[in-house]
């Protein structure tokens, strides 16, 4: 879908920055310090280069929001407004039994959405549930933003409509909806007001339930059971409808629950997420980190939001990331606080009350242990295993010297132990890189794939892919003739390339599709290639085209030099490219010739020793010839 740009679709999931013609960011695949994620509008694809994935706008969400491809396609076609013809616009009972677990799952927690929703809005039975919404100040717009809902209180009530619909009940207990007991099924929640949790792409993930009468039986809330598509540990709530705000003002806030989630979107404070009530985990600091750098943790000002608020604090800094920590007025929380100020209000006591939590660690135990010289130096080593988790030097610097001059302390002292903290850390854990969020048929053909480029030699294998790179980057150009007349590029390269055969393994596929594509007179540029369905045709353009430097700006804002761009340059780049293929291929003839001499020396048959000697005066005429070209091309404008 050559409509939708790589630069967008990414953008909506990590936070990029321009550098150059190109857009950087921190890898959403792999855990990564420093960005090496490469997105290219000009071509339109991705490319880490820190854990070799890359792309285009399909790809990225087939992998990052774990769609399937024909789903991937109706999300681009629905963003771009693309029509696109489908053979059955709705699933039957037998399209959803051939769906995936996973795609079956997220089906099923759409549709209990609706059912909840509609109970809620639509049913006397509901009515308790509005009521509850309305007392929060949630009016209906909210409720249908955030798609909240009512589970009836009935033992199998949700389970029987569900069943009525086509669904088969192993897919709702897998779910989570429902549970299968010797005595029947009953339905998971029951008279619970319903806060269904997205994905960052907007599917239903999971259910959490409150209940609205006190029970000492039944626990306040209750979340869907941990499954293929829900892991709590992996999800902040609300990040679906917070994304493009936190990548809009770079900064994160993190609250505790759903409802101060949704008072604060409701007042205009729309970059706000939720750990609902669990501690910080590091996937989901590092969902948050694709968007910004920046966190702010919201919680109350007792005793126990002071301690949520320091939990998982050190995890963030471990990611290089900024936290900083604010704690409303006792007894005040995010929900109640900014229906009492408003948005306005809200953001301007965070303003002037958000503290570095470095800063506010120091604070907050330098009163602790006033009094107390040993908790004070236990306090204190807390406070510089914090800083050790800080990756940047810079950083933990300044905050060695912040926290010297705090307690008094010499800093050359900090700074020591500092170090020696991290050496320990060093010691004791070591990174684990995240899995990458694939298919296990795209894992295994990047696993060959892999195998094929390392067991090549590497100087055939670059050689070989810059044959490849102008095939892709030059394929439906054209060269001007003497005579006016114009050759495509794809042509010229194959007849150049005649009597040479591509040989590295990992370039076999795209080849044969070069040469069938252009028996067929189709001459593609890279974005054909890039988008292929056939995975190791796709990742071997992926691979070649994407570059990993670009040409910076200040050649010309600094120093006015003028870097000529590829279309004046793009005959030289053929030249110079099929030259040194050609004298490699050249090199390695002259040595098969030299062993072929050396064998009949021994065999003392002069004939074809004669024949051998003459091809090889020949050959090395022609490598003298490529040197020479090598070392005098001229560039040749296309006029």
């Amino acid at each position: 879908m050559e409509e939708a740009r790589v630069e967008e679709v990414v953008g909506e999931y990590v936070a990029l920055k321009k550098r150059g013609a190109n857009y950087l960011g921190v890898c959403p695949f792999h855990n990564e310090k420093t960005p090496s994620f490469n997105v290219s509008p000009a071509k339109n694809i991705y490319k880490c280069f820190g854990c070799g994935k890359a792309g285009n706008s399909v790809t990225f969400l087939m992998e990052y929001a774990q769609l399937s491809y024909v789903d991937a396609l109706r999300q681009l076609a629905k963003k771009y407004n693309v029509e696109i013809e489908e053979t059955n616009e709705e699933k039957s009972k037998e399209e959803i039994e051939q769906q995936s677990l996973t795609e079956s799952i997220f089906i099923a927690n759409g549709f209990a959405q609706k059912y909840f929703t509609n109970f809620l809005l639509n049913e006397e039975a509901g009515g308790i549930g509005l009521a509850y919404f309305k007392e929060r100040g949630f009016d209906l717009a909210t409720i249908e933003k955030f798609q909240l809902g009512f589970a009836p209180d009935g033992k199998d009530i949700f389970a029987r409509h569900a069943l009525a619909n086509a669904f088969q009940k192993d897919i709702l207990v897998k779910a989570g909806l429902v549970a299968d007991h010797d005595y029947g099924m009953r339905d998971f929640f029951r008279n619970r007001v319903m806060f269904p949790i997205h994905s960052i792409n907007g599917k239903v993930q999971g259910f959490g339930g409150r209940i609205l009468k006190k029970d000492e039986k039944s626990p306040k809330y209750i979340n869907t059971s941990e499954n293929e598509v829900y892991q709590k540990s992996k999800i902040l709530y609300g990040a679906f409808f917070a994304k493009q705000a936190v990548r809009k003002y770079d900064e994160c806030f993190l609250v505790e629950g759903y409802t101060d989630v949704i008072s604060l979107h409701r007042a205009g404070i729309e970059n706000t997420m939720a750990s609902s009530g669990t501690s910080l985990t590091t996937d989901q600091i590092r969902m948050v980190k694709r968007m910004t750098q920046n966190i702010t943790m919201l919680y109350d000002g007792d005793a126990a939001g002071i301690k949520a608020a320091l939990r998982g604090t050190d995890m963030i800094l471990e990611e290089g990331m900024n936290v900083r920590i604010v704690l409303l007025p006792e007894p005040e929380d995010p929900d109640s606080y900014v229906k009492k100020v408003g948005g306005e209000g809200f953001l301007k006591y965070i303003a002037e009350n958000k503290k570095d939590v470095i800063l506010f660690k120091t604070s907050l135990f330098a009163k602790e242990a006033a009094n107390d010289p040993i908790k004070k130096s236990e306090l204190i080593r807390e406070i510089l295993v914090s800083i050790a988790k800080i990756p940047d030097p810079i950083q933990r610097a300044v905050y060695c010297k912040e926290c010297s001059q705090h307690f008094d302390m010499p800093e050359q002292l900090v700074t020591v132990e500092v170090n020696k903290l991290r050496r320990k850390l060093a010691n004791e854990t070591s990174e684990i890189p995240q899995p990458i969020i694939t298919t296990k048929e795209h894992e295994e053909i990047e696993k060959i794939h892999s195998q094929q480029v390392h067991s090549f030699p590497e100087t055939q294998k670059i050689l070989e892919e810059g044959i490849i790179r102008l095939f892709l980057e030059y394929g439906d150009w054209a060269i001007k003739e003497e005579d006016g007349s114009e050759t495509n590029i794809t042509i010229f390269l194959l007849e150049e390339l005649d009597g040479i055969e591509i040989e590295a393994p990992h370039l076999q596929a795209i080849t044969k599709l070069i040469k069938e594509e252009a028996e067929q007179n189709n001459y593609h540029n890279s974005i054909f290639y890039t988008s292929h369905q056939n995975d190791e045709i796709r990742i071997s353009a992926l691979n070649i085209t994407a570059e990993k430097y670009q040409v910076s700006d200040n050649w010309w804002t600094k120093h006015k030099i003028v870097v000529p761009e590829k279309k004046h340059l793009f005959i030289r780049d053929i030249e110079s490219t099929l030259i040194r293929l050609k004298q490699f291929y050249n090199l390695k003839q002259l040595r098969i010739i030299e062993a072929q001499i050396l064998e009949c020396q021994k065999q003392d048959n002069s004939e074809l020793l004669m024949e051998l000697m003459s091809k090889h005066i020949e050959l090395s005429k022609q490598r003298k010839e490529f040197a020479k070209l090598l070392g005098t091309i001229v560039y040749r404008p296309n006029t």
